[in-house]
């Protein structure tokens, strides 16, 4: 009997967590970030480089390397 107990209110918790979870969500809309590069530049670099990457073209990112 105190195990049923122990499940329902642990069923309850989780319940409860999930409406809130769910009403908080759908609040706020997710906004895309963009972490690509969507601007180049040809400025002289004056660091020194300690590694690169290359970004593919894919809308709205442009080709480039960083």
């Amino acid at each position: 009997m105190e195990t049923q107990r122990i499940l329902m209110r642990s069923l309850a918790v989780v319940v409860v967590a999930s409406v809130i979870w769910t009403i908080t969500v759908s609040a706020h809309p997710v906004e895309k970030v963009n972490t690509c590069c969507t601007v180049v530049s040809t400025a002289e670099l004056t660091d020194p480089i300690i590694g690169f990457r290359m970004q593919k073209l894919n809308s709205p990112c442009l080709k480039a390397v960083m």
